[in-house]
């Protein structure tokens, strides 16, 4: 299953790039992107594309931007740090109305650096890292940040969850899962409950040992942000370790790991934040996700869903603006509301979106909501005890 999704994602991206041959001539509105299609982040950045590239059709079917069609010019960044300038100074050399990208908040904060100078409006999809836009004008992000996502999991711990002890795991290599794991335990502590430790670990292997001090004296919650491919040895782990009471939590950095767990009974415990799901009731989500399955096969995680938000964001702008100057795109971002598949949403004064936060279990095998969520205590779906 997995060979052939990827085989999919990889003619799309063909197809797509395919399609920006003749822009000069046919007069379309260009937007660029910067996504990471190979390399270690290349299952985030190929399933980013398939959301780009299912916005980009439906615009262009409604009869595009300021009456003209879209088109999207795609460069691979690899997720590298580096790289990522090499191929945004490629991408500059083309007439664009702005930029989606990154996909990860490493690349995505250089990226953030160097459009700074620039001023062309910039979204990244899924870069939570506060610093991506913190203080830059022109930086977007439809993500909610990683901050207000670890404050709602401490919420949904104690509340929903009633535990009252936790384990937090810090990824010592990444500034921003670092903070998200500060955050989570100064939440967790400000609601009443008590945090056993916050351990540090620089890579997957770690695990089992750090599990291994807790066996006897099992706290009611781990919370990790992380990667989905080391949150699944982390579940892994875990459940051969004997952790069966303990609830396991994680970030959106967690969509993904259904492919990557041995042993599904681990998951039954296993939480984590998302802002989409495909399973909303709400009419915009469910003509979404029929639509990403009638073009790909496969129902959408969500890095697809605040992809495909990005692009309406900068068309629903550019239309706003009545023209592809960058400040005036720029000033629409900042002044207007969207109504998205991730909601009602509006930008802060540092270009953050505040939507309801997706609790995700696995359920069944499959990607469940378990609960929706916002920081004022709001509960939307409901959960089974």
């Amino acid at each position: 299953m997995k060979i052939k999704a990827s085989f999919l994602l990889a003619i799309t991206f063909i197809v797509f790039w395919g399609c920006s041959a003749n822009v000069k001539e046919q007069g379309y509105i260009t937007i660029g992107a910067l996504l990471p299609l190979t390399g270690p982040a290349s299952d985030e950045g190929l399933r980013t594309l398939n959301g780009i590239h299912l916005a980009k059709e439906e615009i262009n079917a409604r009869g595009g931007v300021l009456g003209k069609k879209l088109d999207i010019i795609v460069l691979n960044d690899r997720g590298d740090t580096e790289y990522i300038v090499e191929q945004y100074n490629k991408l500059m050399e083309n007439n664009i109305a702005a930029i989606i990208g990154s996909s990860y908040s490493g690349p995505t904060l250089v990226l953030a650096r160097e459009s700074e100078k620039d001023g062309i409006p910039v979204i990244s999809p899924t870069a939570s890292n506060p610093a991506v836009t913190l203080g830059r004008s022109n930086v977007f992000r439809s993500i909610f940040i990683d901050d207000y996502q670890a404050e709602i999991m401490a919420q949904f711990a104690y509340d929903s969850l009633g535990a009252r002890t936790a384990l937090v795991l810090s990824n010592i290599n990444y500034d921003t899962y670092i903070q998200a794991a500060g955050v989570f335990a100064e939440s967790f502590t400000a609601l009443g409950g008590h945090v056993m430790a916050i351990e540090s670990f620089s890579s997957e292997d770690d695990f089992a040992s750090l599990l291994g001090k807790y066996a006897d004296n099992q706290p009611q919650v781990i919370f990790c942000p992380e990667d989905y491919i080391p949150a699944a040895v982390l579940i892994n782990n875990a459940f051969e370790l004997g952790f069966r009471d303990t609830f396991l939590l994680g970030s959106d950095a967690w969509d993904g790991i259904l492919t990557y767990v041995f042993n599904q009974e681990a998951m039954i415990t296993a939480y984590y934040s998302a802002p989409f799901s495909f399973d909303d009731p709400d009419e915009k989500v469910i003509n979404f996700v029929r639509g990403y399955f009638d073009f790909f096969a496969q129902k959408p995680l969500a890095g697809p869903a605040t992809a495909y938000t990005s692009l309406y964001i900068l068309a629903e702008a550019i239309e706003k603006a009545g023209n592809t100057n960058w400040g005036d795109i720029i000033y629409a971002m900042k002044t207007m509301e969207f109504d998205t598949i991730l909601g009602h949403l509006k930008f802060d004064e540092n270009n953050n979106p505040y939507i309801n936060v997706y609790v995700i279990q696995i359920k069944d095998g499959q990607y469940s909501s378990y609960e929706k969520l916002s920081l004022k205590g709001q509960r939307e779906l409901n959960k089974e005890p």
